[in-house]
């Protein structure tokens, strides 16, 4: 049985930043005073009580991760049957097993010095050099007082310029793009933005409410203002546009940060980047590849966040399975890319999961139809009606703008009156008055906003790291949102709903991410 603590991502900023930084001035830091043997601690000068105190073990200081994780901020989840241990901390990612060496880091294989391992309490030991160090904080040892000391780095308030290109989607897509500007342009920096351009100075009523409305189900994540953050937003209207937006963020604005919205901007980011050392770039949703889809090297200044869209996929295909009357139901793609397939492949495993009779045979059942554009939505409008005319009472997309046409579609057919629902993606559809708030069911949530936010945040804090973040149920990444589902589906219905949903973050689930794969794979039983 798995065991989950989550718990709040609080790194504190970093000196030293180069690129796109003006001036500062000092602030405070967070400190955490350990003594062996001593299962009290100090936080910032306050003597708490702990239940496992640190030991030293083949020369290493050991502690216990709990503490690491209250004072610096963590997300920890240990798998008991494997004996893995997987940690976020900031924007770096480990993954190791306890009793070996052997550890990932942001996706890359290097050894520890030390094995984490499990006390006699049941308390899961760190090496706490190796791990504090990897994440940015600095670590002091007293021989004489028998004291670890760890110290995140003196935090600055400076002005951080943090660039971002969109993919050709661009800004108003009402998902993907506009899901990633606000984790830079909302939550990092707290600033709304002026038609036109510009930007005015957000309220913290405002500020709330993008936190109530976009990531109810990340209340526990600490999400904060940093206000030394400097957005700046270069859309691209073709793909041609994303090797020079890169570049002039990087040349002519100096930004610290550039973050890459989109599986499109793979090439056009490795390359920008390798010819960019200095500058760090954070690229949404692919990992470069080769000719022959073999990853490219891990570039020091690159991180790439991936997502595990199957799972949020898988849930709304299961609300779906459980919401049509007509026994039919829409899948609308944009373009044929790895995430959007991610998507496809969990929303058949969900619907085969709930409602055999209209996943058909083999998916016959389910029409799915690919745009070819992430920014057409007369064409998502034309697919939709097509399926609405075949029956289809249930329509997803995962199509970008495109897919907004499928809400138009929807609410010209007469929606829920006539027992027609959407469910949209990336974002809660059902939040966004310019779309269709009555006729959207759930929606499939992807949070490039949480990842783009704590990206930027590693990148205040000094705590950047290169390689590859996955994001999931587990830590946050995805989720579905409560919308109408309440309206449409059974008490009984929805807590079966949740219960898929823990047994996916417990490992009990996996849904395929291939949809060829969806055929051959055994759905649970019992829903």
């Amino acid at each position: 049985m798995k065991r989950f603590v989550s718990l709040l991502v609080v790194l504190a900023m970093i000196a030293g930043l180069t690129a796109g930084v003006s001036h500062t001035t000092a602030a405070t830091t967070t400190t955490l005073v350990l003594t062996i043997g001593k299962v009290d601690y100090m936080l910032n000068g306050t003597t708490k009580k702990g239940d496992q105190a640190p030991v030293i073990t083949d020369s290493r200081t050991f502690v216990p991760i709990r503490l690491v994780s209250e004072a610096f901020g963590a997300d920890v989840n240990y798998d008991a049957a494997t004996k893995k241990v997987a940690v976020l901390l900031g924007a770096t990612s480990f993954e190791f097993i306890i009793g070996q060496k052997a550890v990932k880091i942001n996706g890359d294989a290097v050894l520890m010095d030390a094995a984490a391992y499990i006390s006699k309490a049941g308390r899961t030991l760190i090496p706490i050099r190796f791990i504090s160090e990897k994440s940015g904080l600095n670590v002091a040892w007293n021989a004489t007082a028998h004291t670890v000391t760890i110290t995140s780095k003196a935090p600055l308030t400076t002005t951080v310029k943090i660039g971002l290109v969109t993919d050709v989607g661009g800004r108003g897509d009402q998902s993907f793009n506009d899901s990633a500007m606000r984790g830079l342009e909302t939550w990092a920096a707290k600033k709304s933005y002026v038609k036109g351009g510009g930007y005015t100075a957000m309220t913290d009523a405002a500020y709330k409410q993008s936190l109530a409305d976009n990531a109810p189900d990340l209340s526990d994540r600490n999400i904060v203002p940093l206000t030394n953050v400097l957005p700046i937003i270069l859309e691209s209207k073709e793909q041609t546009d994303y090797i020079p937006n890169l570049t002039k963020l990087a040349e002519d604005e100096g930004c610290a940060l550039i973050v890459a919205v989109g599986f499109m901007l793979a090439d056009a980011t490795y390359q920008v980047a390798k010819e960019h050392p200095k500058t760090k770039f954070m690229l949404i949703d692919a990992v470069p590849t080769d000719s022959n889809y073999a990853p490219l090297p891990t570039l020091p200044n690159l991180v790439c966040f991936l997502f595990k869209e199957e799972q949020c996929g898988f849930l709304v295909g299961a609300i779906a399975g459980y919401a049509t009357k007509a026994n039919k139901i829409g899948y609308i793609g944009g373009i044929p890319v790895p995430p959007v397939q991610r998507y496809e492949a969990g929303f058949f495993a969900g619907i085969k999961t709930t409602n055999k009779t209209a996943y058909g045979t083999a998916g016959a059942n389910v029409s799915n139809v690919y745009a070819g554009s992430f920014g057409d939505q007369p064409k998502g409008k034309q697919i939709a009606q097509t399926m609405l005319g075949q029956k289809c009472d249930i329509l997803f997309h995962a199509a970008g703008a495109t897919g907004n046409g499928m809400f138009e579609a929807i609410k010209e057919a007469g929606g829920p009156g006539k027992g027609l629902w959407g469910i949209g993606v990336d974002v809660d559809m059902g939040k966004n008055p310019n779309l269709y708030p009555a006729g959207t069911l759930t929606s499939a949530l992807k949070h490039v906003d949480f990842a783009t936010y704590i990206s930027v945040k590693s990148m205040v804090d000094g705590t950047f790291t290169p390689g590859v973040i996955t994001l999931s149920l587990r830590n946050g990444g995805v989720g579905w949102a409560q919308g109408n589902v309440a309206k449409v589906l059974s008490a009984a219905q929805i807590a079966k709903i949740n219960t898929l949903r823990q047994d996916i973050i417990d490992g009990k689930i996996t849904p395929p991410e291939d949809p060829t794969k969806v055929a051959a794979w055994t759905p649970p039983t019992g829903y």
